[in-house]
C-alpha cells in the first residue's frame, strides 16, 4: 500500500473482568489431558475424533514440545465476566478508555465497528449498545464479523473509509465473553477468558500505520467450530427452533482438528502474503502478534515463517483465549511496555472461525496513549 494517506491507531483500551479464574477452578480429578478428552477436544490435534495419532508438523510439534507435560496447555488464568455484566459493558468501557488514550470525544467519533464472541442478543448486534452506551452522539455503528480474526479486517475496512474521506474517526472494540457457551466439564474450557479491547483509528503520518494486508476465507472449513444449541449432546442445525444451551461445539469436529493442522500453513499463507503487498520481508519485522487461540499456536506460527522467539509478544498464560480482542489488547501492552520504537515493522496475524485467515502490516507511530 502506497497511499499518500496514513492511517493508524490513535488510542488503545481494554477491559478484563474482575473475576479471575485460575487452574485450580477445576476438580483434581478433572483429566483435560487424557486421550479420550483430547479426542472430544476441538483445540487439540494430535489425536483424530477416531483416536488416531494424527501427523503434526514440525513447528507445531516444537511449539507443543514447549508446555511439556502441563494439562493445562499453558493457560494459568481467565477473567471471566460477571453474571449481570452484558458483553457490551464490556466493550464500551474498553471504547471510553480508548477515547481517553486517544484524546478523542465521543462526539467526534464517526463510526464504530464492533466483534463480540458472545453477544448481549441473538439480535441486534452490541454496534447499538456501544454507540448509547459511550453517547456517540455523530456516529454510525456496524458490525464486522470473523471471528477471532475480525481486528484485522476491520482496521483494513478503515483505513479504506478514513483515506476515501468518508470518515475521519472509527473506534474499533472486539470483546470475548466465551465463558458464557462453554461447557466447564470438559477440556476446551480451560482455554478461554473473556475480555475487550478497543483502538480510536484516524490519519497518521503518510507511511505510517496499516501499509499492508492479506485476509482469505474457506467457507469449506466453517462447520468445524459453531455456537449452537446443544440438544441430546449434540449441536442442532436449526437453532430458532431448538430449545438447548448455546455452547462452543462442532457439526465437523474432524474439519475443526484439520483446520488446526494446517495452522502454520495458514500463517505462512497470510503473513507472507501481507508483507510482500508491503513490500517488506520476515527480516523487517521488529514485533509478531498472533491470535493465542491455543497455548502453542503464537509460538508455532513464529517458527513457521521465521520470527525470532525474542520479536513475539503473548499473554496466553495471564488471559487466555480472549478471541479476537487479543491482538490489540497485546499490541497495547507491548507498546506500554516499551517494546516499540517510531518506523518499526509490526506483522499481525489471525485465523478466525468461518474460516478466514487474516494479517496486517503496520509501520509503529507511537499513539496518544494505552488505557488497560
Amino acid at each position: 500500500m502506497a497511499d499518500s494517506i496514513g492511517v493508524g491507531i490513535l488510542g488503545f483500551g481494554s477491559y478484563l473482568p474482575a473475576t479471575v479464574r485460575g487452574n485450580d477452578f477445576w476438580p483434581k480429578d478433572f483429566r483435560p489431558d487424557g486421550e479420550r478428552e483430547r479426542q472430544k477436544n476441538l483445540l487439540a490435534i494430535e489425536r483424530s475424533t477416531e483416536g488416531k495419532e494424527n501427523q503434526v508438523v514440525p513447528e507445531i510439534a516444537a511449539a507443543m514440545a514447549q508446555l511439556g507435560d502441563d494439562p493445562f496447555r499453558g493457560a494459568r488464568l481467565r477473567h471471566v465476566i460477571g453474571e449481570e455484566e452484558d458483553p457490551s459493558d464490556m466493550e464500551a468501557e474498553a471504547c471510553r478508555r480508548a477515547m481517553r488514550a486517544a484524546g478523542v470525544r465521543p462526539d467526534e467519533i464517526d463510526l464504530v465497528m464492533v466483534s463480540s464472541l458472545v453477544q448481549d442478543r441473538l439480535y441486534p448486534t452490541n454496534g447499538p449498545a456501544i454507540q448509547a452506551k459511550c453517547e456517540l452522539t455523530n456516529a454510525t455503528a456496524w458490525s464486522l464479523e470473523l471471528g477471532c480474526a475480525s481486528f484485522q479486517p476491520q482496521l483494513i475496512a478503515a483505513a479504506a473509509l478514513i483515506r476515501t474521506g468518508v470518515y475521519r474517526r472509527v473506534l474499533l472494540v472486539e470483546s470475548s465473553a466465551a465463558s458464557r457457551t462453554i461447557d466447564y466439564q470438559s477440556a476446551i474450557s480451560l482455554q478461554f477468558g473473556d475480555g475487550a479491547a478497543a483502538v480510536v483509528v484516524g490519519e497518521v503520518p503518510a507511511g505510517r500505520g496499516l501499509i499492508g494486508q492479506f485476509t482469505r476465507t474457506d467457507g469449506s472449513l466453517r462447520a468445524g467450530l459453531v455456537n449452537a444449541p446443544i440438544v441430546d449432546g449434540q449441536p442442532a442445525r436449526r437453532w430458532d427452533r431448538a430449545a438447548g444451551l448455546i455452547r462452543l461445539s462442532s457439526f465437523a469436529p474432524e474439519l475443526g482438528k484439520r483446520a488446526g493442522l494446517r495452522s502454520t500453513e495458514f500463517c505462512r499463507e497470510a503473513c507472507l502474503g501481507a508483507l510482500a503487498s508491503a513490500g517488506l520481508a520476515v527480516s523487517d519485522v521488529k514485533l509478531f502478534l498472533a491470535n493465542q487461540s491455543v497455548g502453542w499456536l503464537v509460538d508455532a506460527c513464529r517458527r513457521s515463517i521465521g520470527v525470532p522467539a525474542e520479536k513475539t509478544y503473548e499473554t496466553f498464560r495471564e488471559v487466555a483465549n480472549i478471541g479476537a480482542a487479543a491482538i490489540p489488547y497485546n499490541l497495547g501492552r507491548a507498546h506500554r511496555e516499551g517494546r516499540l520504537e517510531e518506523g518499526d515493522v509490526v506483522l499481525m496475524y489471525s485465523p478466525g472461525a468461518g474460516f478466514t485467515r487474516g494479517a496486517i502490516v503496520y509501520r509503529w507511530i507511537a499513539p496518544s496513549g494505552v488505557i488497560m
